[in-house]
């Protein structure tokens, strides 16, 4: 093998993606609906995987063990599988940094997964294209398929057992829309509920598990119609409809699920506010307690010094489309 190293950025879904394919095996992880994203600059992983002796995993420069080291091991073994080479995978060191918080509602995940699947097809020296390794990932992080490309991308649900057209696909690339993402941090440190437990949840006891799987898709038709159209009202209104539905489905769990905190509740108030005053920004959050704020390029400074100034707001980011990963591989 040779040693790789990929840099992939991290995607907040605007149409939301929540549950598990009913009767399909774990390792799999295929979603129960599709979803449709934007990935963000700035936000990322960088991971390299190289020959070693013995398997490690180090995330943030900080050696990690237990079920976080177990995931990334068992993903190299899929990619070494996938690869179709004969024999054990040999040892490998992963090193792995999140330029984002990890595990706190800002998909560090889909980062982490996109650039450690990448970086560790190329160090197998195994290309079977973007859209393949795109249904790799999504083994390891289902949010991680959307990260193998910038600007906006989809991913399909799928119907197959095996999960083989469960992949996702560029819509608009990075330079189609100069759109904006103010993301509001309301709360700091990782989330109660991790993302898997909670979708287990709530197919398992929300009466409204159900609808929200039976509407996903006419919302993704009608997203990808709004975003051809770069008609942001028009999206805007489907990423919030797509996001209460989420939380709502969330929510009426048993026992309840709720990510959100008293922050979270003042930021969404304050962005309906300025909204009715001409600051044209519109609202989602996923399995976490931060917002964010899809808004016009011109407007998103201005709305950023508003939010900052709602009461327990620790930061506001501002940040744009983001790029296509990169892979470089030595020797």
């Amino acid at each position: 093998m040779k040693s790789a190293r990929a840099v992939a950025h991290t995607n907040i879904a605007l149409v939301k993606y929540w549950g598990k394919r009913d009767a399909s095996p774990a390792d799999l992880n295929l979603p129960a609906v599709g979803s449709l994203s934007l990935t963000l600059d700035r936000l990322r992983s960088e991971t390299t995987v190289a020959p070693a002796e013995q398997d490690s995993f180090h995330l943030n420069q900080e050696p990690a063990s237990g079920e976080v080291a177990a995931k990334v091991l068992r993903h190299l073994d899929r990619v070494w599988q996938a690869a179709g080479h004969a024999g054990a995978r040999p040892a490998c060191e992963v090193r792995s940094h999140n330029y984002l918080p990890t595990a706190a509602g800002l998909a560090s995940s889909a980062s982490g997964f996109a650039a450690l699947t990448l970086a560790a097809a190329a160090a197998f020296d195994y290309d079977p294209g973007r859209p393949a390794l795109s249904a790799l990932a999504r083994r390891g992080s289902g949010s991680a398929a959307r990260s193998l490309w910038g600007g906006f991308v989809r991913l399909e649900r799928g119907v197959l057992p095996d999960g083989s057209d469960c992949r996702a696909y560029p819509l608009q690339p990075q330079s189609f829309w100069d759109v904006r993402l103010l993301i509001v941090h309301t709360e700091k440190g990782p989330k109660a509920i991790g993302s898997t437990a909670g979708m287990q949840r709530s197919r398992d006891t929300s009466p409204y598990y159900g609808p929200w799987v039976d509407t996903s898709e006419a919302d993704l038709a009608a997203a990808e119609a709004a975003l051809a159209a770069r008609d942001l009202p028009v999206l805007g209104d489907i990423l919030e409809h797509s996001c209460f539905k989420m939380h709502a489905c969330m929510m009426a769990s048993r026992p309840p699920i709720v990510y959100w905190r008293g922050a979270t509740l003042d930021v969404i108030h304050a962005v309906w506010r300025l909204r009715a005053e001409g600051l044209r920004g519109y609202v989602t959050s996923d399995a976490g307690p931060h917002v964010k704020v899809l808004c016009a390029q011109d407007q998103a400074d201005e709305l950023a010094v508003r939010l900052r100034a709602v009461s327990g707001v620790h930061a506001v980011d501002v940040v744009g489309p983001g790029p296509d990963p990169t892979v470089e591989v030595s020797a």
